[in-house]
């Protein structure tokens, strides 16, 4: 990741809709298994963001193996619940993404 992208990193005009932040997390998988192999993922993050419409993203930040630089991921969401890790994938994976193009994407799914 460049400066380029730290700033925008810090301008993320959805923050409000931020429903979760920290390490990767597995959607729809079982805990033991999530302990057994969280230890390939360690250094992932991830954003989840919730919108009115049930719609959102997980957001992941990780260096892939074959390149020597951070990238995002995103796939669209949608919500089953009031809880905020409730979500089924609704849409396919975007990958190696700029966080400008995360910011623009998530516009879009704001507006669903």
């Amino acid at each position: 990741m460049d400066e380029g992208e730290l700033f925008y990193e810090f301008t993320d005009r959805h923050i409000r809709h931020l429903v979760y932040e920290g390490a990767y997390r597995f959607a729809g998988v079982a805990e033991e298994l999530q302990a057994s192999i969280s230890n390939i993922f360690k250094n992932w993050q991830q954003r989840i963001y919730r919108f009115d419409n049930d719609f959102g993203a997980s957001v992941v930040l990780y260096e892939p193996v074959a390149k020597n630089r951070m990238t995002w991921d995103l796939v669209t969401t949608r919500f089953i619940s009031d809880d905020p890790l409730a979500y089924r994938y609704a849409d396919a994976i975007n990958s190696n993404l700029h966080w400008r193009d995360v910011q623009r994407i998530l516009d879009q799914i704001k507006h669903k």
